[in-house]
């Protein structure tokens, strides 16, 4: 017989889900077909893999709300921010998606899983089309991927600090001036991923590069200067990986860490110029199949199963408390929430901003615009958003993208909703400034 998941944090008497499903294809949560679990858990036939993924992620935000400590995250998807009420819209966005605007969104690109993969998304957007013109200008595309040795006793944010030290030191000074342009670095673009295993947390960063030359066969030459010597110092011949390994290690030294560069610590990989297959191979190694996989490799680090089976993400360790509710792995989640605060998942190099003329939205920037677009079809004031979050908001989205309003103002209609639809009365918006206004239901 299953468990039920006690704990002081999480509610009572939860009863555990009877058809495993994945949370991105990294985590397993189970969902009741005889219980409503809010917004996200009433009964449903899965319609694609997108829409499964998208409730699963809603799904975790719901049970995240039960154990965070960052109000913004336990208002995100639940509590209006529009004075005239939620929007139902539908065609928003590329895909044409179903979606709800006038809502409070967290912005948490660690935190929260909604908003991360949003935000992840619009991240690996940006991603491939840099790839795909880098590929047709013939540059070299490497993933380096920098770690650090770490134990059951280090804390998070005494390692996630260190490696944020570690990459300033890398990549500052004069020296690594004359490093870019010997490489003919056009820029890289930086991810910080982590886990939770045995050994404790384990900090790396992946580190997309773009390079006129390759870094596997290049080799930099540094002239240190002559000051007051008669004679000239010899110049230094040094591979780039030997030029990373270095001040990556001596930075991490000063910071009582250890490095292995030949035992994990150090992974370039590079593809072969014009080379797709080769592209592809070395894709394959990372654990995608494309180059739209590189870039989830750089961007979507968060949902990613973790290859070693030990080893767990934190959204990982989100579904298990979901799931078991171990006071344990809620410990571990609220260290997770106060190391990763005010940390940003991506950074890109302003060489790499300039040379793609990117233009590099913050991750507010980013949920801001979604659902802007495509047309409102229903209306919700705050009393009856209420009344639909705790109904299922999620099966709303599902039932206007695989049969259309007729079958939503239907379904609106069994469940006694009152709404307003703009087609026959429009309206406009009016924003609230007050955010602190919880009038989303429990």
């Amino acid at each position: 017989m299953e468990k039920s998941l006690e704990h002081k944090h999480l509610k009572a008497s939860h009863t555990p889900l009877e058809s495993a499903v994945s949370v991105d294809s990294s985590l397993s949560l189970r969902v009741s077909s005889s219980e409503s679990l809010g917004n996200t858990r009433n009964t449903f036939q899965v319609s694609s893999k997108a829409a499964e993924k998208r409730r699963n992620r809603w799904l975790l935000r719901d049970e995240l709300r039960e154990i965070t400590r960052i109000e913004r995250v336990k208002k995100c998807g639940k509590v209006p921010i529009m004075k005239g009420g939620v929007e139902l819209r539908e065609g928003c966005g590329e895909t044409h998606k179903a979606g709800f605007h006038g809502l409070m969104k967290c912005g948490s690109v660690w935190v929260c899983p909604v908003c991360s993969a949003k935000i992840a998304a619009s991240r690996k957007q940006t991603l491939d089309n840099v790839l795909q013109r880098a590929q047709k200008e013939g540059l070299y595309i490497s993933l380096l991927t920098l770690t650090m040795r770490h134990n059951q006793g280090q804390r998070l944010a005494d390692l996630w600090d260190a490696l944020s030290y570690a990459w300033s030191r890398v990549i500052g000074g004069e020296k690594f001036k004359s490093f870019k342009t010997q490489l003919g670095l056009k820029g890289y673009c930086r991810a910080v991923e982590l886990t939770h295993g045995s050994a404790g947390w384990h900090v790396h960063q992946h580190c997309l590069i773009l390079s006129e030359k390759n870094p596997s066969d290049t080799l930099l030459i540094f002239q240190r200067k002559q000051g007051r010597r008669k004679t000239p110092y010899p110049p230094e011949f040094v591979r780039p990986s030997d030029y990373i390994s270095s001040r990556w290690s001596k930075a991490l030294s000063r910071r009582g860490i250890g490095f292995i560069k030949d035992s994990g610590g150090l992974d370039w990989q590079v593809a072969t110029r014009g080379d797709e297959k080769a592209l592809s191979t070395y894709l394959v190694k990372m654990g995608v199949k494309s180059a739209d996989g590189l870039a989830s490799e750089t961007t979507l680090g968060a949902f990613k199963q973790a290859r070693s089976k030990t080893n767990r993400t934190p959204f990982q360790i989100l579904a298990d408390i979901a799931e078991n509710g171990e006071e344990s792995d809620i410990k571990l989640w609220h260290e997770f929430e106060r190391a990763s605060f005010g940390k940003r998942a991506m950074t890109c190099s302003n060489g790499l901003l300039d040379w793609g003329n990117i233009e590099f939205k913050s991750d507010q920037e980013i949920l801001d615009n979604e659902n802007t677009d495509g047309e409102c079809i229903a209306v919700f004031d705050k009393s009856e958003w209420a009344r639909v979050y705790k109904r299922g908001a999620v099966t709303l989205l599902e039932t206007l993208e695989t049969k259309g309003r007729t079958a939503v103002y239907k379904l609106l209609d069994d469940w006694g909703i009152i709404y307003r639809n703009p087609l026959i009365d429009p309206f406009s918006w009016e924003v609230s400034n007050d955010e602190n206004d919880d009038a989303g239901g429990s």
